[in-house]
């Protein structure tokens, strides 16, 4: 069991007006975060952010107390996404790895290297391996049930993460969805994706209770979110108990601030398990997921009374 769970801020997955991003750091200065992840996942062409930006804003959080960690591309596939990566890595800051070829960038750089959620450590022995070439920190997949990452939590000595609220990275392609829905290919980019900074709903061409369908995906570049924001809120402890140290809260275009406030009460025990959930569900106001972890289908929600069998 942990003394103490962490909380880290996630990195903006979505594309936000350069003054929003600029803002939301600003903020994130006094938030009760631990770790702030800093950089680009999704698209080489959506940087709101310079290279300097983000190393002022690394060396101010830093400052604040925070811990820093710059997370690179989910797909490098071209040496422009290479070149972002090395630049990233010449900052001096720890690097998250979402892409083998960050591994060995930020190895050669010499940097602490984290790998995150898109790295597919699926079992312990994939953590062993990644032990062995210099990863301090692991941001387990979205998709892993329980009991694998308990299985993996306990039986390696290496720091663990979990993805805990948000649209789920669910896939990542070469071609831009958000274009193709202008009609356009990625190499044709106009930068549509900074007209939906949350964004753009999928849903199936049918009705529920004579309602619009729920969404069923979110398209966002060239990466496909889930439908529905994650939340592990119920299962601080069991988390915690599993050998987990820290819970990730992907930033939101609104309301950050109050999901990880929900979050660090219901970690310290302010609050319990049924009134946490209220004051998110009342923040949320949309349906949640937390299926993966109770292997389950990904869309699914399952109440804790539920699962107890209470």
């Amino acid at each position: 069991m942990r003394d103490k769970m962490e909380l880290t801020l996630g990195p903006i997955l979505f594309e936000w007006e350069r003054s929003e991003v600029l803002d939301f750091y600003k903020a994130a200065l006094t938030l009760p975060v631990d770790t702030v992840y800093i950089g680009e996942v999704v698209c080489v062409k959506k940087r709101s952010l310079t290279i300097k930006d983000i190393e002022t804003i690394g060396k101010d959080l830093e400052q604040a107390g925070k811990k820093v960690v710059l997370s690179t591309l989910a797909i490098v596939s071209n040496e422009e996404e290479l070149e972002l990566v090395r630049e990233l890595s010449k900052l001096g800051f720890s690097i998250e790895a979402n892409d083998a070829s960050a591994l060995k960038i930020a190895k050669d750089a010499g940097r602490t290297i984290f790998a995150g959620p898109h790295i597919k450590t699926y079992n312990k022995h994939d953590a062993f391996f990644l032990e062995s070439i210099g990863v301090k920190n692991i941001c387990l997949p979205v998709e892993l049930p329980k009991e694998s990452i308990k299985d993996i939590a306990q039986n390696t000595n290496l720091k663990y993460e979990v993805f805990a609220f948000g649209k789920i990275p669910l896939a990542f392609s070469w071609r831009c969805y958000t274009e193709r829905t202008y009609g356009l290919s990625k190499s044709e980019c106009a930068w549509h994706c900074k007209d939906h900074p949350e964004g753009i709903d999928l849903r199936a061409d049918t009705k529920e209770n004579g309602k619009k369908a729920a969404p069923i995906f979110t398209i966002n570049g060239t990466s496909i979110l889930s439908g529905k924001n994650l939340s592990l809120l119920e299962f601080t402890e069991d988390l915690r108990d599993t050998k987990v140290d820290a819970l990730r809260i992907s930033p939101q275009y609104k309301d950050t601030g109050e999901v990880i406030k929900i979050f660090r009460d219901k970690i310290n025990g302010k609050i319990n398990y049924k009134d946490s959930s209220e004051r998110l569900q009342a923040l949320i106001k949309k349906p949640l997921t937390n299926g993966y972890y109770n292997d389950k289908a990904g869309m699914e929600f399952l109440e804790i009374n539920d699962i107890l069998n209470v």
